[in-house]
Formats: structure tokens, sequence, C-alpha cells
């Protein structure tokens, strides 16, 4: 025994040495607060100060103990400390603007939103920006290596090695130019860093020792240490805006007048120096051994009994530590997975209880271990089969049991979440432990098979059709309408081809007919299909083109438009009666009147009535004639018969006419020829046909006189150059709710007694007459529509 006190007092004054030899922290410390000034403020400097009480200090998140938010949420850390010292000396509580990044922050100093910035790294780039003051903390930056990791004197070691860094870090910046060998692993902070090296993905981590000495505090990273110095250090300044020199200069003196031993306790407080822990031992034991050879030679051999003690309390530190590391694995493996991890004793109660259970169920630990597992978590009374499937694994154990078990959970919240279970029967003297379950969170996937469920219901009881068809044209799916429809069963649909039951569409058309639906995406037309009685019957089918996990598909769906055809055909059945029914008797009636009109012995009252009835009569026989040719121009069947015509000639029966409503609303009519008013002889000449003039004209004038205040004025103009050109202007404004729509059918607004055919019927027959109409309408301008036709109206439409 006597051999080991010796060895452990020449291992303690080597170490002692080697702190005292090699310690940069403090070296550095002590360099940058290597004169020491007393601290005043001028009467200047007073007013100037009491003049800029509201100070705006810079921060953002950092890496502890650099700066950082504390558990109760202020901003903590070396930084924060040394502006409470010097703002402490200039007597000025400042105000902190935090900022998401450092960048962000760079930004807002440069925006003059920040008055001084705690902390900024020596850059030429920035010099520009800010005010520097002297450098008050210089940190230096290690190499982090594993404990089991060789021996490594510096950077130089690590050629070849992939090196975890953090982006915007000095070594970061640095090391990839000075050191192009190092392979650099990006990482988001110190913990990931440190995870990485401990998980092997990174040979050594590089970091300020200030962060390494606050979480080797922690005692959560036992194994990892510090391998060696680099050259590199983080020497961090106090940013000042440019205008504000005097507040610079009062900051470095406060500087200069902090003590070492104001700054040894600020490094204190936040870092560990000299634990032996994060000595680099490799080196360190190099050296111990190499005294313990010199010494053991000088002393000779120790006896026997010694040597074997040694090996044994060797082999079974080795074991302990072995031992050690195994459960820290499995700790780290259990809290580290993304599924619920278990356990329960023989009567359901909690004994282990992992990170992931606390987030999925949303008790802490501390709240469910030592809990029933059936009465909290899964209450047997409302699932006995979960507690029967516990009994079971317990009586028979895992052997037998399903591979996987699933089943609810209820949450603390009262959400019921659904878990695929894997259980295993644990076989433990002392039945702390029965049971180890690991669970996965599988309730969107169930939610989702449960939705899916909903939607390939409502797809197969739709009241329409819907096929799902392969570019080939086989039907893979038919819902029970479109069965139904057809008259073939579900499973006859599937084994044929769309041509064989859509007879419009042949075998021979039907790639073209496919790619036209790729090209569009969409496509909604009619069609006819043909039941198995061979009937066939008119659908309506909007078809979509999708492509679905690599395969492309189209999906159609069809409905029955027979009764509406024959609807449609009825309407149009009785139209075409009622116009013919009319259009006899009014020409019976003017054929009569033109009898009559030839007698001599009529008064003037008479002629006057009779010429009254006979333009009735004449303006009754024109309405029905347009009624026909309107409906041949939405059919596209209306044949042009052009002439010569007079488009005045033509506006004079319009406003005599119209004269009753221009009287009733006050409203004056304005006819021009190339802008110049008319005059009696004057004429405008076009090839056209009159009964649509008359009808397009009657339309947009009538409109206009409706819209316009009472008491306005219509202006119509007509010009020629490369076609005929007419304009009709009013004061009135078209609503901005039926501007997009202003020339659709039924479309009107503000009137009692409009049907919204007016424009419709204007825009179809200006179209017809091949031409083109459009319309400008403006608070200060009024309205304007103008319509363009072409000088040859010869086209038929």
């Amino acid at each position: 025994m006597l051999f080991f006190r010796w060895k452990w007092g020449i291992v303690t004054t080597v170490f002692l040495l080697t702190a005292l030899t090699f310690s940069p922290a403090l070296a550095q410390t002590g360099q940058l607060a290597s004169s020491v000034a007393p601290f005043s403020i001028s009467a200047t400097e007073r007013a100037w100060l009491d003049a800029h009480r509201d100070v705006r200090v810079g921060l953002w998140i950092d890496t502890p103990p650099i700066l950082f938010r504390g558990k109760d949420g202020q901003f903590q850390g070396i930084i924060v400390d040394y502006m409470d010292v010097i703002f402490g000396k200039l007597g000025v509580k400042p105000r902190p603007l935090q900022a998401s990044s450092f960048t962000a922050l760079w930004e807002l100093a440069k925006a003059g939103e920040v008055d001084v910035v705690a902390a900024v790294v020596h850059c030429q780039d920035r010099a520009g920006d800010m005010l520097m003051s002297r450098t008050y903390l210089s940190l230096p930056v290690v190499v982090v290596t594993r404990t089991d990791y060789p021996f490594i004197a510096g950077l130089d070691d690590l050629g070849g090695k992939i090196v975890a860094m953090e982006p915007g870090h000095v070594a970061h910046s640095r090391i990839p130019g000075d050191y192009p060998e190092i392979k650099v692993l990006p990482v988001g902070g110190a913990k990931m860093g440190l995870q990485a090296v401990r998980s092997g993905r990174a040979d050594a981590y590089v970091v300020s020792e200030a962060v390494i000495s606050y979480l080797a505090r922690t005692g959560k990273f036992p194994d990892i240490r510090i391998a060696a110095y680099t050259e590199y250090s983080c020497r961090l300044s106090v940013g000042v805006r440019k205008d504000w020199p005097v507040l610079k200069r009062m900051i470095d003196r406060a500087l200069t007048s902090m003590t070492d031993q104001e700054r040894r306790s600020i490094l204190d407080r936040w870092t560990v120096f000299r634990d032996e822990r994060w000595v680099e031992r490799p080196y360190f034991w190099r050296i111990t051994f190499t005294i313990l050879f010199v010494a053991v030679t000088l002393i000779g051999l120790v006896s026997f009994w010694n040597r074997r003690l040694a090996s044994e309390i060797r082999l079974r530190e080795k074991a302990e530590q072995e031992l050690r590391r195994a459960n820290e694995t499995n700790t780290l493996v259990i809290e580290s997975a993304d599924i619920i991890i278990v356990g329960l004793d023989y009567s359901g109660n909690v004994r282990l209880f992992n990170r992931a259970g606390e987030r999925i169920t949303g008790y802490s630990r501390e709240e469910i271990l030592g809990k029933n597992w059936f009465e909290l978590i899964v209450p047997k009374e409302r699932f006995p089969y979960v507690w029967e499937e516990f009994n079971r694994l317990q009586s028979e154990g895992s052997e037998d049991a399903p591979e996987t078990f699933e089943s609810p959970i209820l949450t603390k919240d009262g959400e019921m979440r659904h878990i695929l279970w894997r259980n295993s029967s644990v076989s433990d003297e002392n039945k702390d432990l029965v049971s180890i379950s690991f669970g996965a969170d599988i309730t969107k996937r169930v939610r989702a098979q449960e939705e899916l469920r909903l939607t390939q219901f409502a797809i197969d009881n739709a009241a329409v059709g819907i096929f799902r068809v392969r570019p080939s044209g086989h039907i893979v799916y038919a819902n029970r309408a479109a069965s139904n429809m057809l008259g073939f069963t579900r499973g006859e649909l599937r084994r044929k081809i769309v041509p064989e039951v859509v007879p419009g569409i042949s075998r021979e058309r039907w790639p073209k007919f496919w790619d036209r639906l790729k090209y569009n995406q969409m496509l909604v037309f009619e069609q006819t299909v043909r039941r198995r009685d061979g009937m066939v019957i008119p659908v309506e089918v909007t078809a979509y083109y999708l492509m679905f996990k690599g395969t492309e598909l189209a999906i159609g769906f069809f409905s029955d438009i027979s009764e509406r055809k024959r609807v449609e055909t009825l309407r149009e059945d009785v139209e075409r009666m009622v116009r013919h029914d009319l259009r006899s008797p009014t020409l019976a009636v003017q054929t009569l009147f033109k009898l009559f009109d030839k007698a001599e012995n009529l008064t003037d009252d008479q002629q006057e009535l009779l010429e009254s009835v006979m333009k009735a009569s004449r303006r009754m026989l024109n309405i029905i004639d347009m009624s026909r040719a309107l409906f041949k121009m939405e059919a596209g069947t209306y044949k042009m018969r052009p002439e010569t015509v007079d488009l005045l000639s033509i506006m004079d029966s319009v406003i005599k006419d119209i004269s009753p409503l221009l009287r009733f609303r006050k409203i004056g009519v304005s006819v021009n020829v190339e802008g110049q008013s008319i005059e009696a002889e004057s004429v405008f000449m076009i090839q056209s046909e009159g009964m649509l003039c008359y009808a397009l004209l009657a339309n947009l004038i009538k409109n206009a006189a409706e819209a316009s205040p009472e008491g306005g004025m219509v202006t119509v103009n007509m010009s020629t150059a490369d076609e005929h050109v007419i304009t009709v202007h009013n004061d009135g404004v078209v609503p901005d709710s039926i501007r997009k729509t202003f020339f659709d059918k039924y479309v009107t607004s503000g009137k009692d007694q409009g049907t919204g055919l007016g424009t419709y019927t204007a825009r179809l027959i200006t179209l017809t007459l091949g031409g083109k109409i459009h319309f400008s309408s403006s608070e200060g301008e009024g309205t304007t529509l103008q319509i363009s036709l072409p000088e040859n109206s010869e086209t038929d439409s």
C-alpha cells in the first residue's frame, strides 16, 4: 500500500505542475488586464450620459456560458456580467434589445436601431460600421475528443479526420483555409458537437474553452476531454455607434479599470478550471509513467502481492467502467428513442418511462412513475382486453405472444391515441420489472385509414358514376352508381375498356383522347354510354388526368343527363311553335291593316291610329324574327344575308321607338358622324343586315338611357377607318360587381324590370356580324361601349 501512496503523491505533484504551467485561459485573462487604471467620469461626460439615458444594448442568443437565457427568461452569461460591470461604472441602466441572430443584430446596428453591441469578434469587415472598444475578453479555442481517443498535440494531428465546428465561429472561418486536409462537419451548437464526438460521427470538436468548461460542470459528458489548445481565440470587443465616440472612450476606461480579481470572478462564475476530468489524460499518463518508471527502477521490484492486488483493482475498475458505459449507453438509447418505452411491475405500476413517453402522453416522469398504468393511461374498465393481454404476458411469457399488439391510450388531456406495441416479459427476482413494452404512436396512420375508409365509402356510394381508367383504356375501378347506370356489375366493368361502354370514343380515337386529356389535365364534355341492354343514354363527363406514385391514371365523373336533354328539346320545340304561332297571326294583322290603308274615306285621326297600329305590328314581327335569329346565333346556325343599310336611318327609328323612355327620364340623345353633328341629309352606309343592326343599336341605346343619370345625355358616334366603329357613351358607371360578367347572360344591376339580356344580345349580334365589342367605365369618365364592325360582313356565322 505504501507503493500506491507514493505513486499518487507523484501524480498529484505532476498534475499541479502541469496545471500551473498550461493554463492559457488564466494567462490570457491576465494579459487583458495587465494594467489597471482608476475610473472617473468628467463633468462633460456626465452631462453627455444624462442626455443619453436610454442606451440600447443589442444582445442575441449564443452558446452558454457566453450569452444565453436562463430559466427565469433573463439574459445570462459572461457577456451580461461584463455589461453589468461596465454600465454600473457609468451609472447607466441600458435597455436590452434582442435579435434572432448576430447577423440580424448587426443589421439593426447599421440601421441605427441599436446603440451598443455587447460582443463583437474582431473583423476588418465590421470596423467601418461601428466604433470598437479595446478587447475585454479573449476565449481560447480548444480541441475536444473522447477520453479513449489517441493522443494529439494539436490540429496538425487531425489531418484527414472529421472535425465538428459551428458555422460562424472563428474556427470555422479559419481552419478550412489553414488546415485544408481537415474534414469539416458543421453542427448547430455545443451539445450537437459533443454528441457528434460521442457518437463517433466526428473525431474531434473545436470550440471555445469556456463553453466546454461550463458544460463540464453539468457532469453530463464524463467521456469527453480537452485534448489540445489551438492557436486561435475569440477576441471580443464592445461595438458603439459611430456618432458616440464619447461613450466608446468611457467604455474603454471602464474596461481598463477592471482588476484581475473582477475579471477572474466573472470567468470563475461560469467556467471550471483545473478540473482533472478535462486534463489531457494520455499526455498526462505519459509523463506520469515516465516518472514512475524511474521511481520503480530506483526502488526496485514491488512485492508479488501488490502486483496481484493492483491487477485485480485494474480489472475491477475496467469492469466497472465498462458496466458504467453500458448503462450510460442503454440510458442514452432509451432516452433518445422516438417511441414509448415503459416498464411495469407485476401489479402494472410504472417503473420505467422515457422522454418520448412524456411527450406522447403529456405526463412527466414524476407524475407517472409508481402509478398504475391500467388506472391512469389504459383504464382496465374501459379497455379490459389490454389488461388481459398483460396478465397473459406474465403467465405465459413473450415467446407465444403476438409480434405486435395495438391498443389505445389516454393522454393527460383526455385525448385517445393509438399505439402499436411490442411486448417483452422480463425475469426479475425482485419483481421490480416484469415487462418492457415498446410503443410507436400510429394515431396519424389510424386516423388517415379511417378518413380513407370514409372517402372510399363516399366514392362507392356517390350519386354520379365514377371510373378510374389506365392509359390503355382499361377500367380499374367503377362505383355503384356507374354499375347501376350501365347495368353491368362492378366486376364486369373492371374487365372492360372505355370504348366498349362509350361508343363515341372508339378504340382508334382513344389514344388521341388520352393525349388531349393529358395536355389539358381536365376535360368537361357531353358523351353517350351504352348500357348492357344496348340502350344509349346521354351523360355529362368531367375527366381528370393525374400522376399517382409514378402511374398515369384518369378519373372520370359522369351523370345521366337524359332528363335535361328531354327538357331542352321540349323547350326548343315550344319556343319554335310559339314563334310560328305568333308570327302567322301578326302577318295576317299587318296584311289587314295594309288593306285598310288603301281606303279613301278615313279621317286624319283614323289614318294616324292606323299607322300607329301598323308600326306596332311591324315591331312585333321584328321581335319574333329577332328571337328566331338569336336562337340560331346561340346554336351557331345563323346565316348572314348582307345588304346595304343606313345606320343613321336605323338610329332614327330606334330613337323614335324608345322615345317614351327618353321623355320619362329626360334623356337626350346626340348622334355624330366622325365627331361632327349630323344633318338632315347625312347617311352612314355599311354592308350588314338591317334587322341585326336595329336590334344591336336598340339594346345599346336603351341600356345607356336606363343607366344614365336622370336628365343626362347619351352620345353616339360613328366613324370609319379600317373598320366601322360605333361608340355609345353615358355618364353612368357600371358597378364593380358585374364588370367581369358585363356581357354574360342574365347579368343586371339596379333595374327593377331588367332581364340581363341587353348586353348579352349586343355581344351575340356583334360576334355574328364578325365584329368586336368592349367597354370602359369609371367615376370620372362614365361608361363607353365600343363596337367595331368589318367593312364587309359576309362571313356566315
